[in-house]
């Protein structure tokens, strides 16, 4: 006679005996794909002694051996040629761009399943047409028993648990709007003043001020009394000081010229922060740039297109404050004719400057490296709408869902998971580092201080001017009274 005791994952049949019970783990691994039934000695039990258990190895090394055993194996690829069979296509390293995902994946599953000792029966799922179902076409199959595992990674949403299990997550991904930040050719009067701040100009303002009255001060006490004259060279003598220029005068007494190398140390000191921070940003490239912020991407003049996609639109829905803003202030101004392009079409536009494209890195870095130039590689910019991680799903409740977890964590530990990572997935294009060297000043750059130069030219051509017209004005009435003076004399 035989009792049955179920624990968890297993079951324990009881034999009786002369003494009491001889206990036996009886499973099968998997009776659909051609598992035997297997009968392992547990342990005895006997009234006077109790449980002794001689079954000490743990469940998954004992049934970790699936001699061979065909696992279903699920994927979905658009670009596999025809005379090519499914299994040289995933292992395909020259065309790596082409659905990336599936073939990281089934480098990872050899490894697993060399672990395991099992094989697998790959079977291409049909598109979501040919499916006719709302939950797609992986969880479909896998209600239908068609395979075990979907190869191809996923969203994680709570929504489809109820149809699958998450073996891990397997695949970082990014979308992002791509565009290059180019040089300005239009006037740019603020350029010379971004290297200190506004709160910085104004101090150096009320500090000049403050330095033209304190030699005011001190130069009347050493003699000068034109106070007209006294307050142009004040005012003369401060501004060139902090302009790093020579001075109109130099005070005699101690006072004034301690007053006067503190000026020029702090002239020192504010031209030297000035021109470094200049320098750096041209040595950096960082004149123009833009942060990683949906808001300023809607704010500014990029012309904007998306790769059609089946997850764009959920995408721009969310609720973050920054993609609502890019919704609602850019998305929807755009007439439907131009929201899409395709992917190349799209680069294409980029190249040329002026334009953002929003599609998946992995399919967007391959064909950068391969058409753009080197510079404008350097000038590439990402603005990115959504991060996150695709996971791994198979079959819900099905047989080998733990044994996969352990698996691939263990695939995870020693490295191969991140080693096939950086093989499968595209390399962000490379700006080399001779190209991070200062570009040279446009003319356009340079206008502001020319035009500064020009009306300073002009102004004081203008007040020279006008003052020898004053001049001849007052020396000609001078005359003519003179003269009338001396006939009425």
């Amino acid at each position: 006679m035989l009792a049955s005791l179920s624990r968890k994952h297993q079951n324990i049949i009881s034999e009786p005996s002369t003494h009491g019970y001889v206990l036996y783990d009886v499973y099968n691994l998997s009776k659909d794909h051609g598992g035997s039934l297997k009968t392992i000695l547990f342990g005895t039990w006997h009234k006077e002694t109790g449980l002794y258990v001689t079954l000490i190895k743990h469940k998954f090394n004992r049934r970790a051996n699936l001699q061979g055993m065909k696992l279903n194996v699920g994927v979905h690829f658009d670009h596999k040629l025809s005379n090519m069979s499914i299994d040289k296509y995933l292992l395909d390293y020259n065309n790596k761009s082409k659905d990336s995902h599936s073939k990281f994946m089934y480098a990872i599953l050899i490894n697993i399943a060399e672990l395991y000792n099992f094989t697998m029966n790959i079977t291409k799922i049909d598109t979501w047409e040919k499916r006719g179902s709302n939950r797609g076409p992986m969880f479909v199959a896998f209600e239908e028993g068609i395979i075990d595992i979907y190869i191809n990674p996923s969203m994680m949403i709570t929504e489809k648990l109820n149809y699958g299990d998450i073996i891990a997550p397997v695949w970082p991904i990014r979308t992002c709007f791509l565009f290059r930040m180019i040089s300005s050719t239009n006037l740019q009067l603020t350029q010379f003043i971004r290297p200190l701040s506004i709160n910085v100009w104004y101090a150096m303002l009320i500090i000049t001020a403050l330095t033209a009255f304190i030699l005011l001060s001190v130069l009347r006490k050493e003699g000068f009394h034109d106070f007209i004259g006294l307050c142009g060279i004040s005012i003369l003598s401060s501004v060139g000081a902090i302009s790093q220029q020579a001075s109109a005068v130099v005070p005699y007494g101690i006072a004034g010229r301690i007053a006067f190398l503190h000026i020029m140390f702090f002239s020192l000191l504010i031209f030297n922060y000035y021109s470094a921070s200049m320098v750096s940003n041209r040595l950096r490239n960082m004149g123009n740039k833009m942060n990683d912020s949906l808001i300023s991407l809607a704010d500014s003049n990029f012309k904007i297109a998306i790769e059609p996609t089946e997850y764009i639109n959920s995408l721009l829905q969310e609720p973050h404050i920054d993609v609502k803003y890019f919704y609602q202030n850019r998305w929807l101004k755009l007439p439907q004719s131009m929201r899409y392009l395709p992917i190349e079409e799209g680069l294409n536009h980029v190249a040329q400057g002026g334009f953002a494209y929003h599609t998946l890195t992995e399919s967007a870095y391959p064909y950068i490296e391969k058409t753009f130039e080197t510079s404008m590689m350097c000038e590439l910019m990402e603005v990115h709408l959504f991060r996150t991680t695709l996971g791994l799903w198979t079959r819900k409740n099905g047989p080998f869902t733990e044994m996969l977890r352990i698996g691939f964590t263990k695939m995870n530990n020693i490295g191969l998971r991140d080693r096939e990572l950086k093989r499968w997935s595209a390399r962000k294009p490379r700006c080399p580092a001779n190209m991070l060297i200062a570009e040279a000043i446009s003319i356009q750059e340079a206008a502001p201080v020319l035009l500064f130069l020009v009306v300073g030219m002009v102004l004081s051509l203008s007040v020279c001017a006008i003052e020898n017209i004053i001049f001849w004005f007052y020396s000609k009435r001078s005359l003519i009274i003179d003269i009338n003076r001396r006939h009425m004399g």
